[in-house]
C-alpha cells in the first residue's frame, strides 16, 4: 500500500453502549475507505467479543490476550533472562499479532482466557496503539462497550471519538456519560454522535442529539440487508454500494472529512 503524502493521520475510536452497532460502523467505514483511495489503514478490535473480526470475515491467530499470557509465562518461569527477553521484545510480540489483510492491518484484543481483571490486557493494548499507529494513515478502534477504555486512557491519544447509540434512553444516557469522560480522559478534538437503527427518519435522530447536547455526525437507518448479511455470516465488505447503511456511513465520513470523500453524497441532515 502506498502511503498518502497529503493525508493527515487520523486516530478514531468508536464507542457506545453494547449492541448499538459499533463494530458495524467501524466495518462500514473501513469498506468505504478501501474503496476511496489507497491509505494505510489499521483496525483495532478492542472488544473482547471480537465482533469486528467476525463482521470482516478475518480470523485472529494471535491476539493481545495471547501476548499477555506469554508475559505471564515468562514471569512465572523464574528465569531472569526470560523476563528480560520478553521486556525487550514486547513490541515485536505485538507486531506478531498484527494481521495483514487485503488493504488493511488488524489487531485484536482477544477473549480473556483467565478470570480476573482485564486491566493488564488494556495496558498492553494502549502500548500497541501507541507503537503501531505512527505507521498508518488511519487507525479505527472498535472499543468495548462502556467507559473503561476511556477512563483508563487506553484511547487517550485519539483525535476523533464517534459515540454510537440507538434511540433508547439508556443508549442516550451512556452517550452523555461517554462524552463527559472523553473530555476528561482523552485528547479528542472531534466528538460526535451517530444514531443507529433509525426507522422513522432523521427527526428522531435530531431530537435525540438535542437531548444529549452532543454534535450529531449522522444517523444510520435500519437496514435489512445488513441484518441478512450478519445472520448469514457474510463479510460486511460484500454489501452493495447502494445499501442504505453504506450510503449513510459515507455521509457521516464526509461530514468528518475522513479520507477522499469527494465521491460521497452530501450529508442530508441539518441542525437548528
Amino acid at each position: 500500500m502506498e502511503k498518502s503524502e497529503q493525508q493527515e493521520k487520523r486516530l478514531i475510536a468508536v464507542v457506545g453502549k453494547g449492541g448499538t452497532g459499533k463494530s458495524a460502523l467501524t466495518g462500514l467505514m473501513t469498506r468505504i475507505l478501501l474503496g476511496s483511495r489507497r491509505l494505510k489503514i489499521l483496525l483495532i478490535d478492542a472488544d473482547p467479543t471480537m465482533g469486528l473480526c467476525s463482521l470482516l470475515g478475518v480470523k485472529a491467530c494471535k491476539t493481545i490476550e495471547d501476548v499477555r499470557n506469554e508475559i505471564i509465562r515468562a514471569a512465572g518461569s523464574g528465569k531472569r533472562e526470560d523476563r528480560t527477553r520478553m521486556a525487550h521484545t514486547l513490541d515485536y510480540h505485538i507486531l506478531e499479532a498484527l494481521i495483514e489483510a487485503k488493504g488493511f492491518g488488524l489487531l485484536a484484543m482477544g477473549e480473556p482466557q483467565t478470570s480476573g481483571c482485564f486491566c493488564p490486557a488494556n495496558e498492553l493494548l494502549k502500548r500497541a496503539i501507541e507503537s503501531l499507529s505512527r505507521n498508518f494513515d488511519v487507525v479505527l478502534i472498535d472499543c468495548e462497550a462502556g467507559l473503561e477504555q476511556i477512563t483508563r486512557k487506553v484511547i487517550g491519544n485519539i483525535e476523533t471519538l464517534l459515540i454510537t447509540t440507538d434511540l433508547s434512553m439508556r443508549g442516550a444516557y451512556t452517550a452523555v456519560a461517554i462524552e463527559k469522560a472523553a473530555h476528561k480522559f482523552t485528547r479528542a478534538k472531534q466528538i460526535g454522535l451517530v444514531v443507529n437503527r433509525v426507522r422513522d427518519g432523521e427527526d428522531s435522530a435530531l431530537n435525540l442529539a438535542r437531548e444529549t447536547e452532543i454534535e450529531l455526525f449522522g444517523w444510520i437507518p435500519e437496514d435489512s440487508r445488513l441484518s441478512e448479511w450478519d445472520r448469514a455470516g457474510r463479510p460486511i465488505f460484500d454489501l452493495p454500494e447502494d445499501s442504505p447503511c453504506v450510503v449513510a456511513v459515507g455521509r457521516i465520513m464526509k461530514r468528518m472529512n475522513l479520507g477522499d470523500s469527494s465521491f460521497l453524497p452530501e450529508a442530508s441532515f441539518h441542525r437548528e
